[in-house]
């Protein structure tokens, strides 16, 4: 039996796309979903460029448009995926072997950029499954993205070193390029950026084992790691979050720190999510709020309980932050515990199964259960960071700029 057999059994997939059969030598597959946008000419363009790898590369662009779809849109998206196919039955490109496709009516429900993206990465699992290469590399990347000249050795050479992990994110930094774009979305695109940074940090000073990254142009995947987690979601937004926070209770996901990504700023109404969204809000707005980060001091101060937890729960209960009480409730947190002390024989285990209850779905809820009448409403972004900086480094960030609070917290999250 191949190894994908199960996955594509059990799990809601398309038929098999390309009839063309892989080079036994590929090893990495790169998929980008693309909706009506002709950047991606740029993003490929940028992958032409990239240093070689001594593994054979696909790129599969998969087009996608729903029943509601306006005709412009779906004409736009032929016209892209006509020159695709063109350039791609001329071997226009030679660092890699391009595969195209445009799915078209695709119903409201299950329409977007999830749908697409799980289209693509099933099929680079298929082809994987044809070479029987369960440890291939399958790379996720928007149509609005550079990657820089190193992307394919950086990513090869972390996998390659770290071979029980299962997946990578990659540091990543949005095009700033005054001129390509307006100062202004660069400016608003800064604002997200840094609180992009600013929630895995904090996620991280909580001591949750699985503070990632969760863009989806910025990671990358073993097949056999990918159906193991049940695949992409068809979600509309946020299939990455999905599918990251998935994983990494299943694998060890490692970082690639080196900026390889650089994600386009601009504004877009094409996802409910990501930067697109974010920097449209913010231009509207001209500001940005963000979870206070004394959120992140009270859910330390919970999960460092757990080790109470495991030797006496009865006589932690009154440890337990009045907030995440509140929240959880004391019925619901002692029924967790309970279970977690009945299914493992180990402080190490026991930690690692409650953290698989509060997991960071379970955060974000809890995160977002405080509205702008709580005691922890959002505050502005930059606030937010100077707190943050203020805790994890020597020196007072008081009185930067948001250039400033910019350049410190791009820093350190690429060194921690």
């Amino acid at each position: 039996m191949n190894f994908a057999s199960f996955y594509f059994d059990r799990f809601n997939s398309k038929p098999k796309i390309f009839n063309n059969n892989p080079c036994s030598n590929t090893g990495i597959v790169v998929v980008i979903p693309c909706y009506r946008d002709e950047f991606v000419f740029k993003t490929l363009d940028s992958l032409e460029k990239a240093k070689n790898v001594s593994l054979g590369i696909e790129v599969i662009v998969i087009l996608n448009s729903s029943e509601n779809d306006l005709d412009k849109t779906i004409q736009m998206n032929k016209k892209i995926s006509d020159e695709l196919s063109s350039r791609a039955d001329s071997l226009y490109y030679s660092n890699f072997n391009l595969l195209v496709h445009n799915e078209v009516n695709i119903p409201p429900k299950s329409a977007g950029v999830g749908n697409a993206r799980k289209i693509g990465m099933d099929e680079a699992v298929r082809r994987f499954e044809f070479l029987n290469k369960p440890d291939g590399i399958v790379l996720s990347l928007d149509a609005d993205t550079i990657v820089e000249p190193d992307y394919f050795v950086q990513i090869k050479n972390a996998f390659i070193k770290n071979k029980k992990t299962g997946a990578f994110y990659f540091q990543f930094q949005h095009d700033f390029d005054n001129l390509l774009y307006d100062q202004n979305v660069i400016n608003a695109c800064k604002l997200y950026e840094t609180n992009l940074r600013y929630f895995r940090l904090a996620l991280n000073y909580t001591e949750y084992p699985h503070a990632i990254h969760t863009i989806g142009s910025c990671f990358g995947v073993k097949a056999i790691n990918y159906i193991k987690a049940g695949g992409m979601s068809r979600r509309q937004g946020g299939e990455d979050f999905y599918l990251l926070h998935k994983l990494s209770s299943q694998t060890k996901i490692g970082v690639v720190r080196k900026i390889i990504v650089r994600p386009s700023p601009r504004e877009s109404d094409r996802v409910p999510f990501g930067t697109g969204p974010a920097v449209g809000q913010i231009l509207n707005s001209n500001d940005y709020k963000v979870y206070q980060f004394k959120l992140f001091s009270i859910l330390k101060e919970f999960f460092e309980l757990f080790e109470d937890f495991y030797s006496d729960f009865t006589g932690s209960i009154n440890k337990i932050p009045l907030q995440v009480l509140n929240y959880f409730g004391e019925d619901k947190i002692a029924a967790i515990v309970s279970e977690c002390l009945k299914n493992t024989n180990n402080y190490k285990a026991f930690n690692k199964r409650m953290f698989s209850k509060f997991d960071a779905f379970a955060t974000v809820k809890f995160l977002n259960s405080f509205d702008e009448d709580s005691e922890y409403a959002k505050i502005d972004v930059k606030l937010a960071a100077i707190e943050l900086l203020n805790k994890l480094t020597p020196y007072n960030h008081q009185d930067s700029s948001v250039e400033q609070v910019y350049q410190s917290i791009l820093e350190l999250d690429c060194n921690s």
